[in-house]
């Protein structure tokens, strides 16, 4: 997992160092006989026609975001997320050469589920322990009620008890400690 994450980490680190090189090595025609420079700008669907010469080329160009298709040989502009219309995903090169479209889309969904599935993790093991101290608390609570209602429980038994003693003393019905005494 960790092999994997470095892989995509070092992908996005030589698409955007390869960007920037390639950004900073452009040049402007100008006449050394007049003051005036000469820009042509293109639209990114045609800046991605033009560079079809090779994979880098395309790959590198800076205000487009085209994607080569190793089985047709051309740079296509990427309209869409996902650009299945024009090239497969596993011709497809997108930021760098030397990975496919579709181990690039693999590769960021399993790293940004196994994000997800940690942020969730570690989620619940804060609300867990948090729950454990309100289980607590509700745990002593319930056994102060309990053993309360077991006081009350055993002091109305007593009360009972001895009102059937009395009753038991007052018509002579009074159990003996002893039921069986040696005659003699």
């Amino acid at each position: 997992m960790k092999l994997l994450a470095i892989c995509v980490l070092l992908i996005f680190t030589s698409v955007s160092w390869a960007r920037t090189t390639k950004s900073s090595h452009t040049t402007e025609q100008s006449s050394i006989h007049t003051t005036s420079i000469q820009v042509t700008t293109l639209s990114p669907e045609e800046e991605c026609r033009t560079n079809n010469a090779s994979c880098d080329a395309c790959v590198g160009v800076a205000k487009a975001q085209c994607v080569y298709c190793q089985s047709s040989k051309k740079c296509i502009l990427k309209k869409s997320i996902i650009p299945t219309d024009e090239c497969s995903l596993s011709d497809a090169k997108w930021g760098v050469c030397w990975v496919n479209y579709q181990a690039l889309i693999i590769a960021v969904s399993v790293i940004s589920g196994v994000i997800i599935l940690g942020i969730a993790i570690c989620c619940c093991c804060c609300c867990c322990g948090k729950g454990k101290e309100k289980l607590k608390k509700f745990e002593a609570k319930w056994e102060k009620d309990r053993t309360e209602r077991k006081a009350r429980n055993d002091e109305r038994r007593a009360e009972r008890q001895q009102k059937t003693d009395e009753i038991r003393r007052k018509y002579g019905l009074v159990k003996d400690d002893v039921p069986y005494a040696k005659f003699k």
